[in-house]
């Protein structure tokens, strides 16, 4: 009885100084397969409760600069005959979460699944970069490539995350002898092991995922890691615990921010809400500590917090746009006059700052420009300027320059400021003396994203008023996802993305060879130029020369319309101060980092 009773009150302290944060999102968690997470299955949702846990050889810090991660220091690319290589020296104090060691077992495991099985999805691409990864020895990897992309490299096949093959090559082995290797391996729902000391643990469908500690601190190999940043741009990682240390730049300058590895909590409970209003109740009941969108709250919805007790709102320049995508495998989408046509409806100024009372940045281009470096500032879209009047003449005459007619055609008075449409288009026909089908505008609703709704919905009745057969579906974020990247099965859907610093995701978006549904390129947008530029971009040996062909690149996308770029705007956050970041202030806002699983604290 005695030892039933000790028993007790070890579990009752256990529960007691256990520390729990608990995170909103809006969206439910529909993978747990890394191998689908970065194909079809990529979304900020499942991203946000795990994407963390998976190591890369390379990554980047608060300031933009190139670090290892899993590599012990940044390799060189080297000429080796007809071929240049990357020798990569690994880390050898890391673990994964089941106690087996990180070595270039994982390294070689990964990529040659990916490329040997045809793994799909943009998020692998970089993995298909190479010729050849050969193992060296347990602590050092062997990259053989055809051709010099030194930004792909670095940025792309070198930040690919990496799994634990200790855990996954029997499960690739069976995968191997199905009907259908690749199918059935992407369709296995299990919890992989991570490098984390945190993992996924309990999921409830429409109402939470649980992020647990497996690894005690005193066996995490990672527990004490600091990231150490001095002014003047020098950085330092020491991990006191293994002894490991790697800095560039100049390391004597005053610190001026250090960032501790935990985790300092023992659970991360991510709850599910229908939609913001519910979550922001939440946030100021206590219920919630912070609330993740990769999206950001909305002006509106920061007014409400601000002043409310114990609640602190940061605001920071977003990595990300919201665009509208064409399918031009399809009629009238194909023709890039309709594409054009479209864009010129569309008056992004009036957009961001009536519709949505200045909550959003016009973008003409997909780099914006708090990414100052990349950002193509020439560039201008379409009916840039111009009357809402003018806009409609211009949509007209560029349907009318591709063959359209109308059996009515839209009669424009461009100096009526309040009613422009005299008499609006009906009976819109093709080249061909063809009706032009009823079009399908997918877009999130009113509860998930106003604003995309609200843009939506101006760009329907806008299409509406010269003719074009176009009706908007408000839906659920994941029946686009479906639509647009699985079926690739749609007319026109506005969506967003979140990006990184260096624009490789321009072939991953564009590149005629990333197709969906094996690729992100869902418009099916295939222009030999811009894939020129894309590879000149890749090929380049210094900043200067990627940023000459992404310049020109941005010029030929504003022309050829694949994308309409819509706006960006601040990414504002709110979070209780009863948690703690190790910072807040940082491009792409707290939400860039997932909400920091492994540096959040509570506050007592």
């Amino acid at each position: 009885m005695k030892k039933v009773f000790v028993g007790l009150l070890v579990l009752v302290a256990l529960s007691i100084f256990a520390v729990q944060v608990n995170y909103g999102i809006f969206s439910d968690v529909t993978t747990t397969n890394i191998w689908n997470l970065l194909g079809s299955g990529s979304s900020s949702w499942n991203f946000v409760v795990q994407l963390w846990k998976y190591p890369s050889l390379l990554g980047m810090n608060k300031d933009g600069t190139l670090i290892p991660s899993a590599a012990a220091e940044i390799p060189k690319i080297e000429k080796e005959g007809n071929m240049y290589t990357v020798t990569v020296k690994l880390r050898k104090d890391m673990r994964w979460s089941n106690g087996a060691p990180f070595t270039a077992d994982d390294v070689v495991f990964t990529y040659t699944t990916v490329k040997g099985m045809e793994i799909p999805g943009g998020n692998w691409g970089g993995a298909y970069e190479p010729e050849k990864v050969e193992k060296i020895d347990t602590w050092t990897v062997k990259f053989y490539f055809k051709e010099k992309k030194t930004m792909t490299i670095y940025y792309d096949t070198l930040m690919t995350a990496i799994v634990c093959s200790n855990y996954w090559k029997p499960i690739v082995e069976k995968a191997k002898k199905q009907k259908d290797p690749v199918k059935w391996l992407l369709s296995q729902e299990v919890i992989d092991p991570g490098i984390t000391a945190l993992n996924l643990g309990k999921i409830e469908k429409g109402a939470f995922v649980q992020v647990v500690k497996q690894v005690p601190n005193d066996k995490y190999w990672a527990y004490g890691e600091k990231n150490i940043y001095y002014k003047g741009g020098g950085f330092s990682i020491v991990n006191p615990k293994t002894g490991f240390k790697w800095s560039t730049g100049d390391t004597k300058q005053p610190v001026t921010l250090q960032v501790e590895n935990g985790p300092f909590v023992d659970t991360i409970v991510y709850k599910v809400f229908g939609n913001k209003q519910v979550a922001i109740q939440a946030l100021i009941a206590g219920d919630i500590d912070y609330i993740y969108n990769p999206v950001g709250l909305t002006a509106g919805e920061a007014e409400q917090l601000k002043g409310q007790k114990d609640i602190k709102i940061v605001s920071n320049p977003q990595l990300g746009f919201r665009y509208l995508a064409f399918n031009m495998r399809k009629f009238p989408m194909n023709v890039k006059e309709f594409r054009q046509a479209i864009a010129a409806l569309i008056d992004r100024d009036f957009i961001c700052n009536q519709v949505l009372q200045g909550r959003a940045i016009p973008l003409a281009t997909p780099v914006p420009p708090a990414n100052s470096f990349w950002y193509n500032s020439a560039v201008k879209t379409i009916g840039e300027g111009l009357s809402m009047g003018e806009r409609y003449q211009l949509a007209v005459s560029l349907l009318k320059k591709a063959g359209f007619k109308w059996d009515t055609e839209p009669v424009i008075d461009p100096k009526d400021a309040k009613n422009p449409v005299k008499t609006p288009g009906k009976g819109l026909k093709g080249p061909d003396g063809k009706p032009v089908p009823t079009l399908t505008l997918l877009s999130p609703g009113m509860d998930y994203d106003p604003m995309r709704a609200q843009t939506a919905m101006y760009i329907e009745q806008w299409a509406k008023n010269i003719g074009i057969p176009l009706n908007l579906k408000l839906t659920d974020f994941n029946e686009i996802l479906t639509k647009a990247f699985d079926e690739v099965d749609f007319d026109m859907y506005i969506l967003g993305w979140g990006i990184g610093r260096v624009p490789t995701y321009f072939r991953s978006f564009w590149h005629s060879k990333e197709m969906a549904p094996d690729g992100f390129n869902t418009p099916g947008y295939n222009n030999p130029e811009f894939d020129a530029l894309v590879e000149e971009f890749e090929y380049a040996d210094t900043f200067e020369q990627a940023r000459k062909a992404i310049f020109e690149a941005q010029k030929i996308l504003a022309e050829d319309l694949p994308y309409i770029i819509l706006f960006t705007n601040p990414m504002i956050e709110a979070y209780r101060t009863s948690i703690k970041f190790p910072f807040d202030n940082m491009l792409d806002g707290i939400q860039g980092y997932f909400g920091f699983p492994e540096g959040v604290r509570r506050v007592q």
